[in-house]
């Protein structure tokens, strides 16, 4: 456990630095357009969610332990989880149309980093990546 919550801290931390160091940077005026690191904390966040669900699949087939998502409810289909995370998927590419640089890259930081503790929890159970969808 105590391997989790130091990757999980690593993670976090290296994703809030880059953002802090890109809220530094000087810039004229709040652009709407993105920029390097908009698209890196797109693509890491995108890929955790990614990542979740091929934990989630094997922990949905395995049977093993309730759901702790309650908009899922305690044993949810394939189906539904498929569903739940290409709602979700699409609300985090949607967060790029925010026109606040500093607003879209404090979701994008959350939901990375919340994204890394459900994938190492998901891990500490014995999932696995299960690209046999």
């Amino acid at each position: 456990m105590r391997f989790t919550r130091s990757a999980f801290l690593v993670v976090a931390g290296s994703l809030l630095c880059a953002a802090v160091g890109s809220g530094q940077a000087p810039c004229s005026a709040p652009s709407r357009r993105l920029t390097g690191t908009d698209y890196a904390l797109l693509g890491t966040s995108t890929t955790l969610l990614a990542a979740d669900w091929l934990t989630s699949v094997d922990a949905i087939r395995r049977g093993r332990n309730p759901e702790l998502n309650v908009l899922m409810g305690p044993h949810p289909s394939v189906g539904r989880l498929n569903t739940y995370t290409t709602l979700s998927t699409i609300a985090n590419l949607s967060v790029a149309r925010i026109s606040k640089p500093s607003l879209r890259r404090a979701v994008w930081i959350v939901v990375s980093a919340v994204e890394v503790r459900i994938i190492l929890h998901n891990f500490a159970l014995g999932y696995h990546l299960n690209f046999r969808i």
